[in-house]
């Protein structure tokens, strides 16, 4: 049974006795079929990663979770900030994006250097809104191709986009197969000051035919009160990434062959690599929202296959990103310590 039909049914059992006698069989089966017809229209399906695909047919609203076609990317009506969607202030407008105390970030493991992306390599992305006193936050983001289209019925996602936390984040393809966002989900978000949301980018492979990725970024901190006009505030990105030679030349050269075990992991981990050639490695652990742990490994390495196994005493339970570089060459995992 539909969420919403549930909670109708429960509020008119609470109602006094001569009340729902008044309710007849047909004024309830017009209030029930209007609900089920409404809820007919928010759909969903799987999509390859396991989330879900929201069709932007649904009626969306603050209660529930981001919306596709949100961020201010081409062809769309703008950002969060747009009339009956988020507006901060006393007028249907609301007030300009960024002009509230807080702030939106957009951070990668491994770092986007000079916002250059390794052709092929895999980001463990962190998206953090934050504005001191509110309690719910949210995020739109889209990384698309330089193509400059303004289709929103065409995906145009460069590279790969990978939900890696189900319960708080999900993809929302507007006209459900059209250009694809990564959101927060119906209960993400809910948190004080602060929230960040964490998802897999793949970038471009050498092939990509465009100079540059664009990343349309946009938060919302909220106050929560389900007035879509009042007291919610938007930041907003465009972030322009270009392609890395260097780093595109060095990871065909060079291959880690890393592989990191026990996962989860408790009082050790171990860390496999090989190398091609005499290198320095360094292998650093990073919090979930990009901030260095601490530092397992900075040594030299001669050529050849190695096992090296770390304490993790001291360490706090949760997810890690742990980070292996040799020179311009960086690879990351997602860990967990139990």
């Amino acid at each position: 049974m539909q969420p919403q039909l549930k909670k109708l049914r429960l509020t008119i059992k609470q109602l006094p006795m001569k009340t729902r006698k008044l309710l007849t069989p047909l004024t309830l089966g017009l209030m029930l079929g209007g609900i089920a017809l409404t809820s007919a229209f928010m759909t969903t399906t799987p999509d390859g990663s396991g989330c879900q695909i929201y069709s932007s047919t649904g009626n969306n609203t603050k209660a529930e979770g981001g919306q596709a076609s949100s961020v201010g990317s081409p062809g769309e009506l703008g950002t969060c900030s747009r009339p009956t969607c988020h507006g901060a202030g006393g007028t249907p407008a609301g007030v300009a994006d960024n002009a509230g105390p807080g702030s939106v970030s957009f951070t990668a493991v491994p770092a986007l250097t000079g916002n250059q992306y390794i052709p092929g390599q895999v980001y463990n992305v962190t998206v953090t809104v934050s504005q001191t006193g509110l309690k719910r936050f949210g995020f739109g983001c889209e990384i698309l191709d330089n193509s400059g289209s303004t289709n929103g019925h065409i995906n145009n996602t460069a590279g790969t986009v990978t939900v890696t936390d189900l319960v708080n984040t999900r993809t929302w393809c507007a006209f459900g197969t059209g250009r694809c966002s990564i959101t927060q989900d119906t209960n993400g978000g809910f948190s004080k000051n602060t929230a960040s949301f964490q998802f897999n980018w793949t970038a471009p492979g050498a092939a990509y035919k465009y100079d540059s990725v664009n990343i349309y970024l946009c938060g919302n901190a909220a106050d929560d009160n389900l007035l879509a006009d009042s007291g919610d505030y938007i930041y907003s990105k465009h972030i322009i990434l270009t392609k890395s030679l260097t780093g595109l030349a060095n990871l065909q050269a060079t291959s880690f062959n890393l592989n990191v075990y026990p996962v989860p992991a408790n009082k050790q981990l171990t860390v496999s690599f090989g190398l091609p050639e005499t290198s320095i490695v360094n292998v650093k652990l990073y919090s979930i929202d990009g901030k260095l742990v601490k530092e397992l490994e900075n040594n030299k390495f001669e050529a050849g296959d190695f096992s090296q196994s770390y304490s993790l005493d001291g360490m706090s339970k949760g997810m890690y990103f742990l980070n292996i570089s040799t020179g311009n060459i960086t690879q990351a995992k997602k860990i967990i310590i139990d």
